[in-house]
């Protein structure tokens, strides 16, 4: 059992030119990049009410999974095995690419509650799952920890939509950021002392000003997309321009700063401009219904 979880060995018969490519563009859906792009495109065409509750929903299985990985400090295949060098020294369980993924696409399927909707999440999140296999990055028991956790994490929201907890649903903006900046230090504080580890902070910043930008633009800008494909084009020629202008302009501006202070103040800017300050320029450009 235990050369089961861990041997990958097999898939290495399994590599050729037509294959690699196919998986290496799974991967690349599981990657922060593709992420944020999705989270972004489907607040500004889709929902914001939706995909402020996918982001929240992502970004806390993203630091749940980072957690673990410092806590648990389980290596990663042989470096002979792989194909891709974004991991760097990073742990191995569980995986992100596949808790994330699920937790991603198996939410959204919940969403549109159609069949069409779980069969296209199925297919992708196995295809992510077996790029990782396939690209040396886990074994087997990352994948299925990783797939647990997603699991486990799904059923805890859902749980969170009940009736129940309607009151904590409602409650003020100010108390939710309020319980984000609490939750930030205390997982700092409790944060395992891995060589590796990535600082919550940097996501916990994301989640602040996405939650902080929702609430502005819902307050002050309430921008609803035209339903037109011109319209729609715009939108996200417009948006995504914006968001590499962001990311330059801020990683240039803050190269010479200390990594976890720039990180956060990056996440906490990109936040804030997704959530608000791209919807309020939609609407100066009459792009909104």
């Amino acid at each position: 059992m235990n050369q089961i979880l861990h041997d990958i060995s097999w898939v290495v018969p399994l590599r050729n030119e037509l294959l690699t490519p196919i998986f290496q563009i799974f991967t690349w859906l599981g990657y922060p990049t593709f992420i944020i792009l999705a989270l972004a495109l489907g607040y500004w065409l889709w929902g914001k009410a939706k995909f402020t509750q996918v982001a929240i929903v992502v970004l806390t299985s993203t630091i749940l999974n980072a957690f673990l990985k410092d806590l648990w400090e389980n290596p990663r295949p042989d470096l002979v095995f792989r194909l891709d060098g974004k991991v760097g020294q990073s742990f191995g369980m569980p995986s992100g690419h596949a808790q994330v993924s699920a937790v991603f696409w198996f939410w959204l399927a919940y969403q549109v509650r159609q069949t069409w909707a779980w069969i296209v999440a199925t297919l992708v999140v196995t295809g992510i799952c077996f790029s990782r296999l396939y690209l040396g990055i886990h074994d087997l028991e990352d994948i299925a920890a990783g797939l647990l956790i997603a699991t486990l994490s799904l059923f805890a929201f859902g749980f969170l939509l009940t009736p129940r907890f309607k009151r904590l649903r409602d409650s003020t903006v100010w108390l939710r950021l309020t319980v984000i900046v609490v939750l930030a230090i205390t997982v700092n504080l409790a944060w395992p002392p891995a060589e590796h580890s990535l600082d919550a902070l940097t996501l916990f910043g994301l989640l602040f000003t996405w939650i902080l930008g929702a609430s502005i633009e819902t307050r002050l800008v309430a921008f609803e997309p035209r339903r037109t494909g011109l319209a729609l084009a715009l939108i996200v020629i417009i948006g995504v321009i914006g968001l590499i202008a962001l990311l330059v302009i801020t990683t240039s501006l803050l190269s010479r700063v200390e990594p976890v202070i720039a990180g956060t103040i990056a996440s906490a800017l990109l936040g804030i401009y997704i959530t608000a300050i791209a919807p309020m320029f939609f609407k100066l450009c009459k792009l909104g219904a």
